[in-house]
């Protein structure tokens, strides 16, 4: 996530934008669903916070400002993605689960 800032507050948010992707993509690779949720959390409370004090800036901030949300929303549908992919390897996996299941019932009925 990188867009050209000068601005020490736009340095700050992009900084503060890319510790929480850090910390997304973390939980995403370790599968720690709760702490994600608890990080899109902060990072909501966060971007609703700089987007209201947003309001009042230049023209050309404001640019900067929608560019730097177009890298976090792209960024995002990567992250999005790859829970699709987790996703469906689960439902696979609780599928070949249950089949097995099945087939152990099924045996341990027939002793």
């Amino acid at each position: 996530m990188s867009v050209d800032l000068h601005d020490p507050d736009l340095v700050k948010c992009q900084q503060q934008l890319q510790c929480f992707a850090d910390n997304i993509q973390g939980c995403l690779l370790k599968a720690e669903w709760e702490r994600l949720a608890d990080i899109l959390d902060e990072r909501q409370v966060y971007l609703e916070r700089f987007f209201a004090s947003a309001a009042s800036l230049s023209e050309h901030k404001k640019l900067l400002i929608k560019q730097l949300a177009q890298s976090m929303l792209e960024q995002d549908a990567v992250f999005i993605s790859y829970i699709e992919e987790q996703k469906m390897c689960s439902a696979t996996q609780q599928s070949v689960l249950d089949r097995g299941r099945k087939a152990v019932q099924a045996y341990n009925s027939y002793s």
